[in-house]
């Protein structure tokens, strides 16, 4: 097993993880699709998307909320709330914690973000209240609506009494969940932690959103082809929804337990770019800092890194700023863009993506990035995993990045157990 940072702060090792996505549900189909290089965007299909200039997305197609919840229990959750308790359950399964919330419910803590929230529900009974008045809106609008059901719910299933906690930070949600999982864990405050996000996007009022500032690919006729991270044909993120969760522990309580873990949070940096609300840095000089004080907080140096999953949305305004910021901390580590695969699961995709950092460090192999064909001239040029799964036995630590609108950077150190 590595050594703990030797710069004073603790890790949280990861015992279980849970994800749904458009590549899978379940940890198991989720990573093996994405060693494949397999895409999981297609055609929109939750509601007729042919007025919309974008007409894709990626969308959890196999995903069914009653194999993990009775029919009443879900239909009192919106889609986001169920993708997040789904994952959830999951990782606690994986993990093995059943007995640990039996006996120490309030020792299990959850941090389940979502940058959203429960927008279906919201705009379907909007058209309620318009066409029928504010006697048929739902009683249950308010607890589908809010971002921190997904949490709430998953505590309720599980009997987790534990402090509960649902971050809020846009398209860096999943990053700051797992970094205040890992500051639970250091200050002593839970012994099991089950950390993650989850967003269901892909609605009829979110894609006017984003079509209105040109924030989405438009190539509708080939869906696979569309998320384009790094490449000089990229116009644009691909929207998708998903849900990833991870259970972290100290060291102490996984070696009592005998568990074995799958990687550890080492640190975290957190940044702001204090400058566009949808748009990083040119420079990428806020999320270069955060990647900066995440070395720091791991106690790793740059050197140490052997992998990058890159936030990379393929948009023209994010990709390069992002590759300046990496060429200028670590060059030399190996960078993915694996929503060329799953699309922007907004909120989400810091769990998941994280997911795939952990993984990538048990098994020592680095997910690809596909449809990378020709390197943008603003890109810089990077060791890129382009296209294959790329072996990688002597990888030790990875980082993964997450930028959100207003700024908002989270960066999360994962390193190997082994």
């Amino acid at each position: 097993m590595t050594q703990p940072p030797t710069n004073g702060r603790g890790r949280a090792l990861i015992t279980g993880a849970g994800a749904v996505t458009p590549l899978g549900t379940g940890v198991e189909n989720f990573w093996d699709a994405a060693l494949h290089g397999k895409s999981g965007i297609g055609p929109i299909t939750q509601f007729d998307a042919s007025p919309f200039p974008s007409r894709i997305a990626g969308e959890c197609s196999d995903f069914d909320p009653t194999d993990f919840m009775s029919k009443k229990q879900a239909r009192r959750m919106d889609r986001f709330a169920q993708l997040g308790v789904a994952a959830g359950l999951e990782a606690a399964e994986s993990a093995g914690v059943g007995d640990v919330i039996r006996e120490t419910p309030e020792r299990v803590a959850i941090v389940l973000g979502s940058g959203i929230g429960g927008l279906s529900t919201w705009e379907r009974e909007y058209k309620v209240l318009a066409e029928r008045g504010p006697g048929r809106v739902s009683p249950f609008l308010i607890t589908m609506m809010v971002p921190n059901m997904a949490a709430g719910q998953l505590a309720i299933l599980l009997g987790a009494t534990g402090p509960s906690q649902c971050p809020v930070l846009a398209c860096a949600t999943g990053g700051e969940a797992i970094a205040e999982g890992l500051e639970l864990i250091r200050r002593g405050d839970a012994d099991v932690v089950i950390a993650g996000s989850s967003e269901a996007p892909i609605t009829p009022l979110s894609m006017s959103g984003f079509c209105a500032i040109r924030a989405v690919s438009r190539y509708n006729g080939d869906p696979a082809h569309a998320s384009r991270p790094f490449d000089a044909g990229r116009d644009g993120f691909v929207m998708s929804e998903g849900a990833g969760a991870v259970v972290l522990e100290s060291e102490e309580h996984a070696a009592k337990r005998g568990i074995e873990p799958i990687a550890a949070v080492a640190g975290y940096g957190r940044t702001t770019d204090a400058y566009h609300v949808t748009a990083p840095d040119e420079q990428g000089r806020g999320v270069e800092r955060a990647m900066l004080r995440a070395l720091e907080d791991s106690g790793l140096t740059a050197e140490e890194v052997g992998h990058v999953n890159a936030h990379a949305t393929a948009t023209p305004t994010g990709d390069a700023p992002e590759t300046k910021a990496i060429s200028r901390v670590m060059p030399h580590a190996r960078v993915s863009g694996t929503k060329s695969m799953t699309g922007h699961s907004f909120g989400a995709v810091g769990a998941t993506e994280g997911i795939m950092c952990a993984l990538a460090l048990k098994q020592k192999i680095l997910p690809p990035t596909i449809n990378l064909e020709n390197l943008a001239e603003d890109c810089e040029e990077l060791d890129y995993v382009v296209g294959e799964a790329a072996e990688a036995p002597d990888l030790k630590a990875a980082i993964s990045n997450s930028m959100g609108f207003g700024g908002h950077n989270v960066v999360v150190a994962f390193t190997s157990v082994e």
